[in-house]
């Protein structure tokens, strides 16, 4: 299950781009020939994220063309 070592580096991305922010959202863009299980990378999301700093981050998905497979938009909750 390659999906558990994506949701590793997506969850790093996520980590290292957030610098402090709070995040609310990953999407992750991903293309029918990508090779990539939604319903298991959402699973490995919730597996790999739980008892780190973005426990409850939702995971969501676009999509894309080809073999496509990328982080592509991180969204982050509104400061008060």
């Amino acid at each position: 299950m390659h999906e558990l070592g994506l949701a590793r580096s997506i969850a790093g991305i996520a980590e290292e781009n957030a610098k402090g922010r709070t995040l609310k959202e990953v999407r992750v863009a991903i293309g029918p020939l990508a090779c990539v299980e939604r319903g298991a990378l959402e699973f490995c999301w919730g597996l790999v994220t739980e008892s780190t700093g973005i426990a409850g981050v939702e995971l969501g998905f676009l999509d894309a063309e080809g073999d496509t497979f990328v982080v592509r938009e991180l969204e982050f909750m509104e400061e008060a």
